[in-house]
């Protein structure tokens, strides 16, 4: 029987090799990119995408019911929420720096971060006076300065691949008593600070403030504030989990807590304007004329076509990245719904889909590399939030992004469709 058994087993492996073995002709990228293929298959009628102009329709009417509600006479808001991305988020410290160069840097009244989006929160937060210490901090960093390895006799044994040693000491060292006490000052003055994190027993986001926290001046609340930074950073398998000790009904437990990235890339709430209406005296939950949330993405909004070879590592790997990326843009959409509900205008920029992001990807940047994504980042930056690579709407409103329906396998480019009248396939 046990022989029989393993038979089966073999011959179940090899009928599953003989696929990844088999040559695999891959549409070319400049092909498989192209958003406006047409389908050769589908009637001249089939399919058309949502127009812009319907969308902006839509807007407008909500728009229109929150503006009713919205406190009279009251200062408007500026929100700011950071999205992961490893060594990528020199591009979100450089939308900062540019921001600076133009004076017209608005005080955010709520920042918001995930993974490296925390790190660089905190400075956001509070204020232009730290942007040379966060260009410093984000350009010129290597794997090494972020990753230990450990033992390979002790991998299998441990929570992680890496230990945290260097991004501890990294953390200690920039979140200085004196930051958190600055932090402190503007949560009293009214402001917010927030960080998620992912609470793996519960599968959920968890955000954390970050400015209660720091307000409590013990060594303990110290200790958590860096703990925090450090579990919102910690990518799972990368870096071994956090452990929170918490307590409930008087009994003490132990959370683990890692990337928030695991949960959502990116984050903005409602309560956070329920929040600042009821401390600034104002009713409701709408936030007043001309709040504004700027949400800055630390990567693209599509990820990287490649040809996938049929082996389960690159398999997983781009299942993976298939995974993120759509993730992101589902939260992106959401956050929109959050701020047409409060009255909040969205604002959103990313990586452009064209950049070069140059080679070791998020973890192995060069400093040339982190360099450039900085400037490039300044130079959004500049724009101040309004218009060029700043958006109005998330991705997938637009009709170049929305997702049609195949009507077959046959597909051509505009140009050589030969005047087809056949609708277009968006990826």
């Amino acid at each position: 029987m046990r022989a029989r058994h393993l038979l089966v087993v073999a011959a179940a492996a090899v009928l599953l090799a003989v696929p990844a073995c088999l040559p695999r002709k891959c549409v070319p990228t400049e092909l498989s990119t192209k958003r406006n293929l047409v389908d050769l298959s589908a009637g001249p009628d089939d399919h058309a995408p949502a127009s812009p102009g319907l969308i902006r329709d839509v807007d407008d009417t909500v728009r229109a019911r929150t503006a009713a509600l919205q406190p009279a006479g009251a200062r408007p808001y500026h929100f700011l929420a950071l999205s992961g991305g490893g060594l990528y988020g020199a591009f979100g410290a450089g939308i900062g720096a540019g921001w600076t160069d133009t004076g017209t840097r608005p005080q955010f009244d709520v920042v918001t971060g995930i993974s490296v989006g925390s790190l660089i929160a905190v400075f956001l937060f509070l204020g232009p006076q730290y942007d040379d210490l966060l260009h410093d901090e984000v350009v010129g960093v290597s794997r090494s300065d972020l990753l230990r390895l450990r033992l390979i006799a002790t991998v299998p044994f441990a929570g992680a691949l890496f230990n945290t040693g260097p991004i501890e000491r990294r953390i200690e060292r920039a979140y200085t008593p004196q930051v958190l006490a600055e932090v402190a000052a503007a949560h009293a003055a009214g402001r917010r600070l927030y960080v998620g994190t992912t609470n793996l027993d519960t599968r959920r986001l968890v955000i954390w403030d970050m400015g209660a926290i720091a307000s409590q001046g013990t060594r303990e609340s110290m200790e958590l504030f860096h703990k925090v930074l450090l579990a919102s950073s910690s990518i799972p398998g990368a870096f071994p989990p956090v452990r929170l000790p918490v307590e409930v009904d008087g009994r003490r437990y132990e959370e683990l807590h890692v990337d928030g990235g695991a949960s959502d890339e990116v984050f903005f709430r409602a309560f956070m304007v329920a929040d600042l209406n009821r401390m600034n005296g104002l009713p409701g939950g709408v936030a007043p004329a001309g709040s504004t949330l700027y949400l800055v993405n630390n990567g693209k909004m599509y990820a990287e076509p490649s040809c996938v070879r049929p082996r389960v590592g690159p398999l997983l790997g781009a299942t993976y990245r298939s995974v993120i990326y759509g993730k992101t843009r589902d939260e992106l959409y959401r956050i929109y719904l959050n701020c047409l509900a409060t009255g909040v205008n969205f604002r959103h920029t990313a990586i452009p889909q064209e950049y070069d992001m140059g080679g070791g990807g998020a973890l192995g940047l060069s400093d040339e590399d982190q360099q450039r994504l900085f400037d490039l980042g300044r130079g959004i930056g500049r724009f101040a939030g309004e218009g060029g690579p700043w958006r109005e709407l998330p991705p997938g409103t637009d009709t170049t992004e929305q997702v049609l329906p195949r009507s077959g396998t046959r597909f051509a480019t505009p140009d050589r469709a030969g005047g087809a009248g056949a609708p277009c396939y968006q990826r």
